[in-house]
């Protein structure tokens, strides 16, 4: 069967990378995290890219309690379910989704935080960044 080799047109070649969000969540951010509301924006993830997981690493307990993150205020679009009452890794991914132009990153705690080493990990693949690698292509 013959077939045109496409290997090296437009960035196809080129690696991608995966990126991380992450939110440090403590008492060292305790000041940052007291608002009656619990409801901040924390970050924005960019355009060209797809949510890929999400989740909560908690290393010592905080009075937060429960977390969720979304793209919207208040909302779960990204994850639910996060806990910081017990050590380890926690919440529920809502599901992969490509951010479009560009999205808003929303984190509300169930309370303002005093305790506590806390993370909000965020994966995601920004499709069209490339890291300027090249892959290795054999038998061209």
């Amino acid at each position: 069967m013959a077939h045109k080799n496409t290997t090296r047109v437009g960035k196809t070649h080129l690696k991608k990378s995966v990126c991380l969000m992450a939110i440090q969540i403590g008492v060292a951010q305790a000041a940052d995290y007291n608002d009656a509301s619990n409801n901040y924006l924390v970050g924005y993830l960019p355009p060209g890219a797809i949510i890929t997981d999400a989740k909560v690493l908690t290393k010592v307990i905080s009075d937060a309690a429960t977390v969720t993150v979304g793209t919207t205020e208040g909302g779960t679009e990204i994850m639910s379910a996060g806990t910081t009452a017990a050590t380890g890794i926690t919440g529920t991914f809502t599901g992969e989704s490509d951010t479009g132009t560009g999205v808003p990153v929303y984190m509300t705690l169930g309370a303002a935080v005093t305790t506590g080493d806390v993370r909000v990990l965020i994966s995601y693949d920004e499709y069209d960044l490339n890291t300027g690698d090249m892959t290795l292509i054999d038998n061209i």
